[in-house]
């Protein structure tokens, strides 16, 4: 067995680390791996990479500054380059703020739209339902004048009933004041008979004798008349008497009535007055109400309208900003593919340059963009 048989060995590229097979038989150790494996871009193997490293940390430990003409040459190229990327950058952070600031707005702008559009929605449903109250308050009004015209007619027709009985119990007298003339008429009649028999009797006195039978049948035929005569002239003021008491209770009925519908009518215009009144004022609220309900619905629709140009007037400010934003956004790309180029053309340049350090070479190799 060898010296080195129980010892591991690794691979000496310090950010490998691997283990290194076993040495086998006598000769140089391998200090690197020998499978093939590469790192980076440039695809460079364990000792190329452990080489680079050392190189690097031998420029970066150097004590000399590197002021050659060809290095300051590129690093003011290398600021030309970066110069536009710079002004890039602030362009397009300008741009996004301006872009979130006319965002914002715009949002704003919409959430204060659709608060103003719930509350007009608001005050016209309050609207509207203020108008239906009146509705309501002028359908009841209207109902309530029906109901007054009713009893008005009510009352007029209970008028005309009592009109007619008025007429009845009138009729009722003159027919009692007729009979109350025809007895009146008969005993003037007996005591035209009376008179006649008496003058009779005077000129006949000379047949007094003879006539005796017939004037005491004539007398007693008188006293029945006259009998007669006064139950009809008995009758006759039982009749003027109650007459009278019908007159009387017509009269005060006639009276009773006429201050009832005097007073009933009265009544009845007062409170058709007053319903009047009440319609007249529920129609003018509701007149009122639907004026107001239309002053805020124009108001409303105008406002929805304003709001609905200005917003189309912010997607198109939106869409012309957004437009001017790609077409900045693609000179910038044009611009930054034009600096990547002339970067790239620079460090060719500068690799082409024989002046330059091999070491340096090497750094703008490993610098390189990828393709």
């Amino acid at each position: 067995m060898t010296e080195d048989a129980g010892q591991v060995r690794v691979c000496e590229y310090r950010r490998c680390g691997a283990a290194l097979p076993p040495a086998v038989g006598r000769g140089s150790r391998a200090r690197f791996c020998q499978d093939g494996k590469t790192w980076g871009r440039r695809n460079l193997s364990c000792r190329d990479a452990e080489a680079v490293l050392s190189d690097a940390e031998s420029l970066r430990e150097s004590d000399t500054e590197l002021d050659d003409t060809a290095v300051t040459a590129l690093a003011g190229q290398v600021d030309r380059v970066l110069e536009p990327a710079r002004g890039l950058v602030e362009t397009l952070t300008t741009l996004r703020h301006q872009l979130e600031a006319t965002t914002a707005a715009a949002l704003a702008e919409r959430d204060a739209a659709l608060a103003e559009a719930d509350e007009h929605r608001l005050h016209r449903g309050r609207a509207d339902a203020e108008a239906a109250q009146a509705r309501g308050a002028a359908e009841a009004a209207v109902a309530a004048a029906a109901s007054a015209e009713k009893d008005k007619a009510a009352a007029l027709r209970e008028r005309d009933e009592e009109g007619a009985a008025r007429r009845a119990a009138v009729q009722e007298q003159q027919r009692a004041e007729g009979q109350l003339a025809a007895v009146r008429d008969e005993l003037a009649r007996v005591a035209d008979r009376a008179d006649a028999s008496a003058a009779l009797a005077g000129e006949r006195a000379g047949v007094i004798a003879t006539l005796t039978a017939e004037l005491a049948a004539a007398r007693t035929a008188l006293d029945e008349e006259r009998g007669r005569g006064q139950a009809a002239a008995a009758r006759a003021e039982a009749a003027e008497t109650r007459a009278d008491a019908v007159q009387q209770r017509f009269d005060a009925a006639r009276e009773d009535h006429a201050q009832a519908i005097a007073a009933r009518e009265a009544a009845l215009n007062a409170a058709l007055e007053a319903r009047t009144e009440a319609v007249a004022a529920h129609e003018a609220a509701l007149d009122r109400a639907r004026a107001d309900a239309e002053v805020l619905r124009a108001g409303f629709d105008q406002r929805l309208t304003e709001l609905q140009a200005a917003h189309e007037q912010t997607v198109r400010s939106m869409h012309e900003t957004t437009t001017n934003l790609g077409a900045e956004l693609r000179a910038a790309s044009s611009r930054a593919d034009t600096a990547e180029r002339e970067l790239t053309g620079v460090l060719t340049a500068l690799r082409e340059t024989p002046e330059l350090p091999a070491t340096l070479k090497q750094l703008l190799d490993r610098s390189r963009p990828e393709s």
